[in-house]
């Protein structure tokens, strides 16, 4: 699996405004996914948490990095620093403040390309790779009891333990939000790049703004600019995330 550890060392550039050398950055990460923040091929950064990054490091004023949040350490401590970070509302750690969604992710099902199955319920007593005790986990589970299909989980502690299964063909389906779905689909080469997601909505999971509760007056004016700069993005996953 392809892992992504780039860093953007100044967004301001990016809108031709000269970084100031000194001041430390704000820190501005979050997801990565195709439509929320993906590189091409060269290695350029785009995607709707890229643009609101862009908005914030010009209305404050500030030098800011763009980080990937792969991993609850790629998150810095929130007293030490300026950070706006874009995360899933189950995903924000303690010290950190809930700001305004900026889209409303959902839980999804996704099968290989050559996979027969259609539909949730064509996956009965087939395994689905799910991490245990997960927000995904509960909701899968109730999902499947709701609608009486009969389940089989295959569990990894590791999310890319998990994906490494799944991509090996170890399990017959898998379980995440839709946009860890899109991006895991878009690291593939030849036919898994086609894996389809199935049309089933598990659960909501909106990603939102997480700014440091101890700089509640900076924190407020980056809500209040995200707000005016979100976009009522329905349309985000449009081309990127199309079943």
């Amino acid at each position: 699996m392809r892992r992504l550890l780039i860093l953007l060392p100044c967004l301001l550039a990016l809108l031709g405004l000269a970084c100031p050398a000194s001041a430390k950055p704000m820190l501005c990460g979050g997801a990565v996914a195709p439509g929320l923040a993906y590189p091409d091929t060269a290695g350029h950064w785009s995607g709707e948490e890229i643009e609101l990054c862009k908005a914030l490091a010009a209305k404050l004023g500030e030098r800011a990095e763009f980080r990937p949040v792969l991993q609850d350490s790629d998150v810095p401590p929130p007293a030490t620093w300026r950070s706006a970070i874009f995360l899933p509302a189950g995903d924000i750690p303690a010290g950190y403040a809930a700001g305004p969604v900026i889209f409303n992710d959902y839980q999804a099902i996704m099968v290989p390309a050559g996979s027969p199955v259609q539909s949730v319920a064509e996956l009965a007593r087939k395994e689905i790779c799910v991490e245990p005790g997960s927000p995904e986990d509960f909701n899968l589970q109730a999902y499947f009891a709701a609608h009486h299909i009969a389940l089989r989980r295959f569990v990894f502690q590791e999310t890319d333990e998990m994906h490494d299964a799944y991509v090996a063909g170890r399990c017959d389906a898998i379980t995440a939000r839709r946009s860890l779905l899109v991006g895991l689909r878009a690291n593939e080469d030849g036919a898994r790049r086609h894996d389809r997601i199935l049309a089933a909505d598990l659960g909501d999971n909106p990603i939102r703004l997480a700014t440091p509760a101890a700089l509640p007056a900076w924190s407020a004016e980056a809500d209040r600019i995200v707000t005016q700069n979100t976009v009522e993005s329905s349309h985000v996953f449009e081309n990127a995330a199309a079943p």
